[in-house]
């Protein structure tokens, strides 16, 4: 069998905790192994039919059958010849019967029994210790009765994240009490920020993550030669309990509450549980056998079957508190918080009770998929917002826009808020991305409208800096927020800002530029004579506005003549009529306003900067001793800090100049970042990040909000900023769709990271380029005529 690669493989158990991860890694492999099979009860697969869905579409063989049944194993088994067994330890003695049927069977060539965890086998005492008795008479019928099929014992070592949790066998059991919960054993509580260490701590124990057992499983496979007959050792890193508190602490932010237990404390009640029957005994007894060092491998066999560090997990990524997305979707039951929440909680809110159920259930179950479309849903809303609303803003007028805005913003987070299922969150999504897709087309409209001329550009960068502040804002309140039902008061402050929006909006006055396209001059005086100030010379700003009366009759007559071509004149599409998409496409006036707004909005996304945001996180984790959450808010922070430093720039350098300084400043920091990836400079990587985040605040932050209203009259501003964000949502969609699988296959295909920002780069030396040809200066100019170069002519 020296040439045997394994094509058609049986997994068994691969619905449970471990075989998930098992199922995902080798169903994932690449290259791909011809058919991959599992076999499972019909119970659990009525139970978990999403999860088998998504298998089957991905090519899996599905086989319902009984494991205690050998007329259904058999017939499993044809022309299968791989077996990989991640059977619970409640039904390792199956087995024996499962392993005696493959190797009847001729086309089984090779059998994985279920062995991830402690090794059974570390010393002497091994054979005496209980919870590992099933497992040995495995090991034992396998090698005194398997003469003709392979077999690899796979020993992972103990998983780290049955380590990290403090009370998990008594809540298991039923019992709790927080402030003793098993604190013989050790553990680490993240929520209440408790930590008990086994003597001082500093004892050393092997462990291996959950992912990484399908990495290992893979790498077996990938290597008969190396795995044949053996009982291969495979871990992910060896830390002390004062090395994880350690990481902790860094990922919180804060000093834990800090116990110490004997060993003896340990073994005293490990003996205790086994005689009164506690259920909880075998944790008891494992985190004995791996504080007295029996993880502690002399070598293991991960270099034999390929495995390199940089190929597994490290401590920081496995102890890594989740994001709220884990919390709402019933993965995990909390991340760090600021304060601890009732301990009955732990009960209310474990997927298996009632989690799900009532009005306001903690959670709500979803798969990846539904994760997915519940948060892409808010992009797809976006998208029909800014489509929408610069047509209605320019008919209905900026404020009836804005409030409706306040409207479909209170009606979606009360929907997010109150959701107990995945359309009613869908639908709250939906209606909250178009009321934030109509927000970034009317807000920046009226903005620029009711700013002084002169300070235009400083005024048009707060609808980027109230972006930002939002951001950090939400963030701050997703790392104090996200445990139990908490995660409803980050959607529910939705609810308030909205309706203090919708509050302030009764007060507002219409914007004065529309009221005078709109053939309202005296209003539109009136109104930026009470902006301005009872003393302020508006003069200049409405001379284009006087003789408003006369020049309507004038352009009125001028519009029943008609233009030659049947268009209407210039005149008259400055008086109240209104520019749809196809008018503004087609009319070789705006057509040239459109390519360069448009251009903007792609080169905004194109340039690299939700691809930088992503990766910041992991380049600097390992730069500052802070937790990932942390360091989030730390560079939207900067984001916002220097959004605000920057935003007298475009009145005092010019728009155009701002765009290409940010462009010119993106493409070389995503230059410097490319290499520094590439040859592991993590410093000049940390800069890097910095100085993307610090040019893109410099123009292509704020200016794009501001150009459409500057490029076209009124007549078409509003499709013109339609036009504009639906470019923006059109590329951001494209960049986070495809950036992953682009940055995936670059670093497959040429090996190593980082090779994607040298293709930001590039486009930020094409939109350089392009912005110098196709988009003009419009910092000082008085209309969008001047901007262009234009004369009207009435004649």
């Amino acid at each position: 069998m020296a040439s045997f690669r394994p094509l058609n493989i049986l997994i068994l158990g691969a619905t449970g905790q471990i075989g998930k991860y098992i199922t995902d890694a080798v169903i994932n492999a690449q290259p791909s192994f011809d058919q991959v099979t599992i076999f499972t009860s019909k119970e659990a697969s009525a139970s978990k039919a999403d999860y088998l869905d998504k298998l089957q579409q991905k090519g899996v063989r599905i086989v319902n059958g009984d494991l205690t049944n050998e007329k259904d194993v058999k017939a499993a088994l044809e022309g299968i010849d791989t077996v990989v067994s991640a059977l619970g330890r409640d039904v390792i003695r199956l087995q024996t019967e499962l392993v005696r049927l493959a190797e009847e069977c001729t086309s089984v060539k090779w059998f994985f029994p279920s062995e991830y965890g402690t090794d059974i086998e570390y010393g002497p005492s091994s054979a005496n210790e209980k919870p590992h008795q099933q497992k040995l008479k495995v090991r034992k019928y396998i090698r005194e009765n398997v003469k003709r099929m392979k077999y690899t014992f796979l020993v992972t070592g103990p998983y780290i994240d049955m380590y990290f949790d403090l009370n998990d066998a008594r809540r298991e059991a039923g019992g709790f009490d927080l402030n003793d919960a098993r604190r013989e054993a050790g553990g680490f509580d993240p929520v209440w920020k408790k930590a008990v260490l086994v003597e001082d701590g500093e004892g050393k124990a092997g462990f291996t993550t959950m992912p990484d057992v399908g990495k290992a499983l893979v790498a077996a496979l990938r290597h008969p030669d190396a795995s044949f007959n053996k009982a291969l050792k495979v871990q992910s890193f060896v830390v002390t309990p004062k090395q994880i508190l350690a990481e902790f602490e860094k990922q919180t932010g804060a000093k834990w509450d800090v116990t110490y237990s004997s060993l003896q404390t340990l073994r005293d009640a490990e003996t205790k549980a086994w005689n009164e029957g506690e259920p909880y005994a075998t944790i008891l007894t494992l985190r004995r056998i791996w504080s007295e060092g029996g993880t502690l491998y002399e070598k293991t066999d991960n270099e034999s079957i390929g495995l390199k560090d940089s190929d597994l997990e490290t401590l920081e990524g496995a102890a890594e508190l989740n994001a709220p997305q884990d919390v709402i979707n019933c993965k995990k039951k909390a991340i760090n918080t600021a304060e601890p929440y009732p301990s009955k909680w732990w009960h209310s809110a474990r997927p298996e009770s009632k989690t799900t159920g009532g009005l306001l259930p903690h959670c709500i179950p979803m798969n990846d998929a539904a994760f997915a479309t519940v948060s892409s849903i808010f992009t797809a809303g976006g998208l029909v917002g800014a489509l929408c609303t610069g047509p209605y803003a320019s008919k209905r007028g900026r404020l009836s826009a804005m409030r409706l805005t306040a409207l479909l913003y209170v009606v979606g987070a009360t929907l997010e808020t109150t959701a107990g299922n995945i359309p009613w969150l869908a639908v709250g999504r939906f209606l909250s991305g178009v009321a934030a897709g109509a927000s970034t087309v009317v807000v920046p409209l009226y903005i620029s409208e009711i700013s002084p001329p002169s300070e235009r550009g400083l005024f048009g960068a707060t609808t980027q800096i109230s972006i930002n502040v939002g951001i950090l804002f939400t963030q701050t309140l997703g790392y104090f927020l996200s445990y139990g039902s908490a995660w409803r008061g980050i959607l529910g402050t939705g609810i308030a800002i909205a309706l203090v929006q919708a509050s302030g909006l009764v007060f507002m006055p219409e914007s004065p530029a529309w009221l005078a396209a709109n053939r309202d001059v005296t209003e539109a005086r009136r109104v930026l004579q009470r902006i301005r100030g009872s003393n302020y010379d508006i003069g200049e700003e409405t001379a284009a506005w006087e003789g408003g009366d006369l020049e309507s009759e004038r352009e009125g007559l001028l519009s029943q003549t008609g233009a030659e071509d049947g268009r209407p004149t210039p005149s008259s599409k400055s008086s109240g009529s209104h520019l749809g998409f196809i008018q503004v496409v087609k009319d070789s006036q705006y057509r040239p306003a459109i390519i360069a707004v448009v251009a903007v909005a792609f080169a905004q996304q194109f340039c690299g900067i939700n691809s930088v945001i992503m990766y910041s996180v992991s380049l600097l984790t390992d730069l500052l001793p802070i937790s990932s959450a942390l360091l989030t808010i730390l560079i939207s922070v900067v984001n916002l800090v220097t959004t605000v430093s920057c935003s007298p720039l475009p009145d005092r350098l010019g728009r155009k100049t701002c765009i290409l300084l940010s462009i010119i400043g993106q493409g070389t920091s995503s230059l410097a970042l490319a290499l520094s990836i590439r040859f592991g400079i993590k410093i000049l990587s940390a800069v890097s990040v910095v100085a993307f985040v610090g040019f893109f605040a410099v123009g292509l932050g704020p200016v794009p909000f501001i150009l459409a209203s500057e490029l076209v009259g009124q007549e078409a501003v509003g499709a013109t900023q339609s036009l504009c964000l639906a470019a923006n949502y059109i590329a951001t969609f494209f960049v986070a769709q495809f950036f992953p699988i682009i940055n995936a296959t670059l670093n497959d295909v040429l090996g190593g990271a980082g090779w994607v920002y040298f293709i930001f780069a590039g486009f930020a030396l094409f939109f350089a380029f392009f912005i110098s040809w196709r988009v003009p200066e419009t910092k000082g100019k008085k209309d969008a005529d001047e901007v262009w170069g234009r004369t009207r002519r009435l004649d």
